[in-house]
């Protein structure tokens, strides 16, 4: 999900802003804003996540990263692979939308030797299949706040500046 800056002229005028500043007050813009945007962003998924698996998954991967040109929200991009082997950068997609459990036959050896089909049900700790989860429905309110608040923390670390404030 994605805002095109050049629909919105107070975005863009941010942009052209902060391209123009000092490279400590651009540091500090980039600091202040991660500083409120991670704790929101964490907290907006921590209310949409129901599941355990669903918060060591999306919520306690989830991180905020800002740059000169953009904010952005991210979440199961970083972290090791959990307990029971699964792992939020590849595997986030039936958590997120859920899926479908699905019987398995495989083969296997057993104490004597031998081999026999085993029917196992997988799938079983995920939701049902939907088509918005934790992270989609977070992120469609969170992201036109992230840009307000991108704004705001950019005009008023530029008046702090030229006020000779330091925070």
């Amino acid at each position: 999900m994605r805002i095109d800056v050049f629909k919105s002229p107070e975005l863009l005028a941010t942009i052209y802003a902060i391209r123009s500043l000092d490279k400590t007050i651009q540091k500090k813009v980039r600091e202040q804003t991660k500083a409120v945007a991670a704790p929101e962003w964490k907290k907006a998924l921590a209310e949409r996540a129901d599941t355990k698996l669903e918060h060591r998954v999306l919520v306690d991967t989830a991180v905020v990263s800002v740059s000169n040109q953009n904010v952005r929200i991210q979440s199961a991009s970083k972290g090791r692979p959990l307990s029971g082997g699964l792992s939020p950068k590849v595997d986030y997609a039936p958590v997120e939308h859920g899926m479908n459990p699905k019987k398995v036959t495989y083969s296997r050896k057993g104490r004597k030797g031998g081999t026999h089909k085993v029917t196992r049900t997988v799938g079983t700790a995920f939701k049902a299949p939907r088509r918005e989860g934790p992270f989609w429905g977070a992120a469609r309110n969170m992201v036109p706040r992230m840009a307000r608040l991108w704004v705001q923390t950019t005009v008023k670390t530029i008046g702090n500046a030229i006020d000779g404030k330091q925070e």
